[in-house]
């Protein structure tokens, strides 16, 4: 299966699960969860890989503009000092976690450790728009 396919196969899979999300009570990120998982039993997509450009071209702007326009400046400037607060504590400490992981399970270098986790601790805002949403909560 060719990326193009790939793409396709995701964006129906995404497609059935904001509909399946809408018509029962549940949350989104669940569903595409659950659908994530299944797919990977599927023989014919287990072993295919979603080119990285892919995502960096299509799939990360297209959430990233979502995003600029759902995301509330009125509330991010009320509540600046909890988010400022928050958000720097949360990186830090992922990124401290992060290393430790890859420093005693993997054997990497702190260097090198520190590096990983610098590169994998910064949120955006659409992982921060997603755990905000009320869709998360039980019904």
């Amino acid at each position: 299966m060719l990326g193009l396919e790939m793409v396709v196969v995701i964006g129906v899979a995404l497609l059935l699960c904001g509909a399946l999300a809408q018509r029962f009570p549940v949350a989104p990120a669940l569903s595409l969860l659950a659908v994530g998982v299944l797919m990977g039993f599927v023989p014919t997509l287990r072993d295919l890989q979603l080119p990285p450009e892919t995502v960096l071209l299509l799939f990360l702007p297209a959430l990233l503009y979502w995003e600029s326009l759902t995301t509330s400046l009125r509330e991010i400037r009320s509540n600046l000092r909890v988010v400022v607060l928050t958000s720097t504590v949360l990186v830090a400490a992922t990124a401290a976690a992060v290393a430790a992981v890859a420093h005693h399970v993997l054997g990497m270098a702190w260097g090198p450790a520190w590096v990983l986790g610098a590169a994998l601790a910064p949120t955006d805002a659409t992982a921060v728009g997603v755990l905000a949403r009320p869709s998360l909560a039980a019904p």
